[in-house]
């Protein structure tokens, strides 16, 4: 059930007329929860819920080093396989895929990325990301 739903969490959708075909179309469709045309911080803790859980295969509430190898390929191929390599491109999918590593969220060293850590992570990411800082990503805070 895990890989199933994790190919929708990370990389489905397709653009809907709103928005103009591409990355920030798809990361829009993927990551804007409840349609309201803007990524509030609760679609992104809802989504990056999302892949913690399904990173987190032996479900004990955080991401070891096994499962961050698992990660790593899993975001990798999905990235090939799915935008020749350049998903969020002209969009936030590459940094947001460069902050699913323990570099990025692992803030005590143990090597193990906790569930606190996830979420501590998603709020650095979200406000790094809200370039307007008006508490929402849409498309003008990527520059489209």
């Amino acid at each position: 059930m895990k890989a199933a739903t994790l190919g929708f969490v990370l990389f489905a959708g397709t653009a809907t007329a709103a928005f103009a075909q591409g990355p920030m179309a798809e990361f829009m469709n993927e990551w804007d929860v409840d349609a309201s045309g803007a990524v509030t911080i609760e679609d992104f803790h809802a989504r990056r819920g999302d892949q913690f859980y399904m990173f987190d295969l032996n479900e004990d509430g955080s991401i070891d080093a096994e499962e961050q190898a698992n990660m790593d390929a899993t975001v990798a191929s999905a990235m090939e396989a799915n935008h020749g390599g350049g998903h969020g491109a002209g969009g936030p999918g590459a940094k947001i895929h460069a902050t699913m590593t323990a570099e990025y969220a692992d803030t005590n060293g143990d090597g193990a990325i906790s569930a606190e850590e996830w979420t501590a992570a998603t709020e650095r990411l979200f406000a790094e990301l809200d370039t307007s800082g008006d508490g929402e990503l849409s498309p003008a805070d990527f520059g489209h």
